[in-house]
Formats: structure tokens, C-alpha cells, sequence
């Protein structure tokens, strides 16, 4: 099937004051728009079409040819789907996170498909006819709270989570715009500073959302080996005094101070855990972080509802906490406007 070119146009509209906080994206759908802003190449790594993209797929508003008539819709979902990277990503390592899953217990469906509910409740109320308003998107984050006190554990190193397939790809979406949105913001920042060795930002697929990996492995080994240790003196059989003194203290204070390391180990099969030698543990470990993060569910809800909190709050507050913003004396608009070819997505002149 053979597409003609594909120009997308929006504004981004950001808060006044001295923080990174996107308020509203919004579609150009006159051509004056884009006489007025010629479409120029796409980002480097596509930051602007891939947010254009992926807001097409979720706002079923734009897809109305009175909206958007210059939208080729079919070529944007193929191009968003050539595109983003992340649907590749997830896939690889889907693989191995439901390896994993068949040892251990998954949610309860009932409750997934009552989240999807209420999530896509919540979603649509934040879709509108020119785009989407990114404050009314933040109330995803009580939906998100609610669900992690009806699961009982939080959704940080969850492998039990199933969604439905069009739930799965709405989340793909979400995440896609988010984080390339956050990546716009990132390169109108970086365009206006003296020192990019200082004062650049950047965006990162991994360490945004997991800092500090290898430290998670070196406590989560400590807590495997403080396990195994301790099973002497924890069980019915026994010695109440011993566990009281020793086990429990010792396994609290673990809790307390390495959450992360802790929450890891317990929520691997133990199957997992005690087929490994110290070595090849401590290599597994930083690895199964990276499939969650990466090909599961709950990996994918953690990582959208991390940008939510950078849209909520700032995102100095959350991602670029050793940059200080400029100062805004009013709200300002980032206009956007690119063109995107057959040849830039697929590398050929039809597709």
C-alpha cells in the first residue's frame, strides 16, 4: 500500500511559574496553522511525531475527517507502530516474564478488567475534541492507587498482572505519548541552555524509572542469603525466643531499609531463586528488573504512572531533579509541526 506524506501539528501548552509542566496538547486543524508553521524533519529520535502519533491512536475525537482532514490516519497508526521502539521491546522480554508467571499466582482477572474500566473512565474524560487536557489525565493516578490497595502489594516487581489486548495497546499508546512528550520538553529546554554538560536534560528509558539497579541487586543478595540463613530459626518448629529476637527484628529492618531489594526476591518464584548459583543470581537479578520494567504489565503501568507524577508535579520534581527550570512569568505554548514521508518511516518510497 503506497501513503503520501503525513503533517502533524500541535501545540503544547506549559505552565507558567518555574517548572516543566505541560498543561494541554492541542491539534492544529487549520491549514492557516501550518502556513503560519512550515512542517520541518521530525527530532532526531522522533520526539515530536511520536507524540503526534500516538495521540491519534488514543483521541477518537481526532480521528473525525472534519476534525483533522489532513490526517492519513492509516498511515499514522502504521508509522506510530514502525516508529516507537518500545512495542519491540516489550515484546522480546513479554517472553520471559510469563516464564515467570506461570510459577506464581496472577491477580485476580476480575479485578484487571475492573481497572481497565475504570482507567478507560477516567481517560476519556481527558480526551477532547482538540486534543487532550493533561491535567484531567493526572486523576489516572487515583485509579492507579485504588488498584494497588484492592491487589494488596504495590505494582513495582509485579509479574501477576493480565490485561486485555486492546487495554495493553491503549497503554502502549499512553506510554508512548507521555514519555516522547516529556522528551519535546526536553529538547526545548536543551535548545535554550549556554552548557549542555551541566545544564542539558535528558530522557532515558530505563534509569527514569529504575535509578539505581545494581544497587536493588547487591541488597537484594543480602536479603536472599539473610533468608536462607534465618530459615533455621523461623517456622513452627522453631524456637519462638530465637525468632523474636533475631528473625523477625532482622527481616523488618530489611523491609524497612532496602524496600525495593526485598520486594524483588519475594515476588520470584522460589523455584527461580534457589536454582541459581551466587553469581549467576546477582546477573539474573539486574536482568528480571529489566524484563519487568520492560515486557510486563505492571512495568508498563509503573512507567506511566511515573510520567503522570512528572506532569502533575513538574518534572524537575520527579526526572531532572538537579536542574533548575526558568522562570515563566506566563503560560507559553510549544509549537510543533512535522512531516513525516514514507521514506522517513519505512526507509522506502511506498509501504
Amino acid at each position: 500500500m503506497k501513503h503520501k506524506s503525513l503533517r502533524l501539528g500541535f501545540d503544547v501548552t506549559m505552565e507558567k511559574g518555574t517548572t516543566w509542566k505541560p498543561l494541554k496538547v492541542q491539534f492544529w486543524n487549520q491549514e492557516a496553522d501550518f502556513k503560519k508553521f512550515s512542517p520541518s524533519e521530525p527530532f532526531k529520535y522522533m520526539a515530536d511525531a511520536l507524540t503526534g502519533l500516538s495521540l491519534v491512536k488514543l483521541n477518537n475525537y481526532i480521528k473525525s475527517p472534519v476534525a483533522t482532514p489532513h490526517v492519513d490516519y492509516s498511515f499514522a497508526f502504521d508509522a506510530w507502530k514502525a516508529l516507537d521502539p518500545h512495542v519491540e521491546l516489550y515484546e522480546r522480554s513479554n517472553a520471559r516474564v510469563r516464564a515467570l508467571q506461570s510459577h506464581l499466582a496472577v491477580v485476580d482477572p476480575k479485578l484487571c478488567a475492573e481497572f481497565e474500566h475504570q482507567f478507560n473512565e477516567s481517560f476519556d474524560l481527558a480526551m477532547k475534541p482538540w486534543g487532550v487536557d493533561l491535567s484531567e489525565l493526572c486523576h489516572l493516578l487515583e485509579t492507579f492507587t485504588w488498584f494497588e490497595k484492592q491487589v494488596g502489594s504495590p505494582l513495582l516487581y509485579n509479574f501477576g498482572l493480565n490485561f486485555s489486548k486492546p487495554f495493553m495497546e491503549k497503554l502502549h499508546c499512553l506510554y508512548s505519548f507521555l514519555y516522547h512528550l516529556r522528551g519535546i520538553v526536553a529538547v526545548d529546554h536543551n535548545a535554550h541552555v549556554e552548557d549542555h554538560s551541566h545544564e542539558a536534560v535528558k530522557v532515558d528509558a530505563i534509569s527514569d524509572y529504575l535509578p539505581r539497579a545494581e544497587y536493588i541487586v547487591n541488597d537484594a543478595l543480602l536479603y536472599w542469603n539473610f533468608k536462607k540463613l534465618a530459615q533455621p530459626f523461623t517456622g513452627p518448629k522453631a524456637d519462638a525466643r530465637v525468632e523474636k529476637l533475631f528473625a523477625h527484628p532482622m527481616e523488618k529492618a530489611f523491609h524497612k531499609y532496602s524496600h525495593n531489594a526485598c520486594h524483588l526476591v519475594d515476588n520470584l518464584p522460589k523455584s527461580f531463586v534457589n536454582s541459581l548459583n551466587p553469581v549467576e543470581l546477582e546477573e539474573a537479578l539486574f536482568l528480571v528488573q529489566m524484563d519487568w520494567l520492560l515486557g510486563s504489565p505492571a512495568g508498563l503501568c509503573f512507567k506511566i504512572r511515573e510520567e503522570l507524577f512528572g506532569l502533575q508535579s513538574g518534572y524537575e520534581k520527579v526526572f531532572w531533579k538537579d536542574n533548575e527550570p526558568k522562570f515563566h512569568s506566563k503560560p507559553f505554548a510549544l509549537h510543533l509541526a512535522c512531516e513525516l514521508t514514507p521514506e522517513t518511516v519505512f526507509g522506502t518510497k511506498a509501504a
